[in-house]
C-alpha cells in the first residue's frame, strides 16, 4: 500500500477565510433543519441572538488558542500545553464525541433522504453511500480538506436565497412576528435555549486542525464574522418558517426547513426541494470526511504510531465510524422516543463540548503563561 502524508502541511499563507467558512458551515449542519420547530413563538427568536452572543464568548476563548505559538506547532504545541498524558486523554475523549457527531448527522440526513427523496430505499443505504464519498474526499488529506471548505461554502450558502419568496407573500403581516416580548408568564424554555446553543457548536473542533489554518492574532475577526453570518441565517430561516406555517401549526412540522422547500415552484424542475436536499448533502459529506480524518489522527496518537499515514488506515477509520453509525441506525434509532433520545444526547454533548473545550484550552494557556513568566 502506498504511503501517504494525509496530515502534511505545505502552505504557510494566512487562512483566516478558511476558518470563517469552517466555523460557519460546522455551525449550520443539522440544526438549521429542525430548529424552527423548537422556536415556535416570535419572542423565541431572541433566543437565537442571546445564544449567538454566548457563542461569541466561546469563540473569544478559542481565538486565544489561535493567538499562541503552540497552535502553529502541531503535535509539539499540544504537548507543550497539555503534556503527553494530557494529549492521550484528550484524544481518547474525542473519539466517542466524534463518533456520536458523525452518527447523529449521518442518520438524520439519511432519514430526510429516505422520507423526501427515496422512500422505497432502506435508510441504511443512505448512510453507506455518503460514507464512501466522504472517505474518498478524506483521502485528499487534511490540508486539501481545509481548502475545499471554500467550495462547500459557496455551494451551499445560496440555499437561503431560495427562501426569500416566503417573506414576500401577500398573506404575511408584521403582526405575525408579535409579540417579541412575552406578554405573560411562559413555561421555562430551557430546552429551546439549549438546542439553540448546541446549534452554534462545532467550531471547537477547529482546535484539532489549527496547525493547517496558519493561526494568527486576527483570527477573532474571522470567527466573529462567521458567527454573525450563522446568527443571520438562523434568524432568516426561523422567520420564514414562522411566517409560512404560523405559531400554531409550526410545532407539528418535524423538518420545517425542508417542508417549506416543497412549496417552491419552478417552470423547469417540479421538485425544487430535491435540489435543496441534495445541496445540503454537500455540507454533510464534507463534515463526515473532516471528522473521519480527525478520528484517524486521534487513533494514531493513542497507539503512538510513527509510520506514515496510509489509505488503508484512513479507510479502516471510516469503516469503523460507518459500522457504529449503521449499528445505531439499525437497532437504536427508531422514530419516537429513541430518536428524541439521540437528539437530546447530541444537544447536551454539543453544548458541553462547545462550552468546555474552549474553556479548558483557555485555562491551560493561562496556566502555561503563569508558569513560564
Amino acid at each position: 500500500m502506498q504511503a501517504l502524508t494525509l496530515f502534511r502541511k505545505t502552505s504557510h499563507q494566512e487562512s483566516g477565510f478558511y476558518a470563517l467558512f469552517l466555523t460557519n458551515r460546522l455551525q449550520m449542519l443539522y440544526y438549521m433543519i429542525v430548529m424552527p420547530s423548537a422556536l415556535v413563538q416570535p419572542y423565541m427568536l431572541l433566543a437565537i441572538v442571546a445564544m449567538g452572543v454566548a457563542s461569541q464568548l466561546c469563540l473569544y476563548m478559542l481565538s486565544k488558542w489561535f493567538a499562541t505559538p503552540c497552535s502553529a506547532q502541531g503535535y509539539q504545541g499540544y504537548e507543550r500545553l497539555f503534556g503527553k498524558t494530557g494529549i492521550k486523554v484528550l484524544a481518547l475523549a474525542s473519539l466517542p464525541l466524534l463518533l456520536l457527531k458523525i452518527s447523529f448527522i449521518s442518520i438524520s440526513y439519511a432519514e430526510i433522504m429516505h422520507q423526501f427523496v427515496f422512500p422505497s430505499m432502506d435508510r441504511e443505504w443512505h448512510i453507506v453511500f455518503p460514507f464512501i464519498l466522504s472517505c474518498y474526499l478524506a483521502l485528499f488529506g487534511m490540508e486539501n480538506m481545509v481548502r475545499f471548505v471554500t467550495v462547500v461554502f459557496i455551494g451551499t450558502i445560496w440555499i437561503f436565497f431560495m427562501y426569500i419568496p416566503y417573506f414576500l407573500l401577500q398573506s404575511n403581516s408584521i403582526h405575525d412576528l408579535y409579540p417579541l416580548i412575552p406578554v405573560g408568564p411562559e413555561p421555562f424554555a430551557w430546552k429551546s435555549l439549549l438546542i439553540v446553543f448546541s446549534s452554534f457548536s462545532g467550531p471547537e473542533f477547529l482546535i484539532a486542525i489549527s496547525y493547517w489554518l496558519n493561526p494568527q492574532r486576527k483570527m477573532l475577526k474571522y470567527l466573529t464574522i462567521a458567527n454573525a453570518i450563522s446568527i443571520g441565517e438562523y434568524l432568516f430561516i426561523s422567520i420564514a418558517s414562522l411566517l409560512f406555517f404560523g405559531s400554531k401549526y409550526l410545532p407539528t412540522i418535524k423538518y420545517p426547513n425542508v417542508e417549506i422547500g416543497r412549496y417552491l415552484q419552478s417552470p423547469i424542475f417540479e421538485r425544487v426541494d430535491i435540489i435543496l436536499i441534495s445541496a445540503y448533502m454537500f455540507s454533510f459529506l464534507y463534515s463526515i470526511a473532516l471528522f473521519v480524518l480527525m478520528i484517524y489522527g486521534a487513533s494514531r496518537l493513542l497507539v503512538k504510531m510513527r509510520t506514515s499515514t496510509t489509505r488503508i488506515g484512513l479507510i479502516v477509520s471510516g469503516c469503523a465510524a460507518m459500522a457504529v453509525t449503521l449499528t445505531i441506525s439499525k437497532w437504536f434509532w427508531e422514530p419516537g422516543l429513541q430518536q428524541d433520545f439521540w437528539l437530546d444526547l447530541q444537544m447536551w454533548t454539543g453544548s458541553a463540548t462547545y462550552l468546555l473545550v474552549p474553556l479548558l484550552v483557555w485555562i491551560a494557556i493561562k496556566r502555561k503563561t503563569r508558569t513560564t513568566s
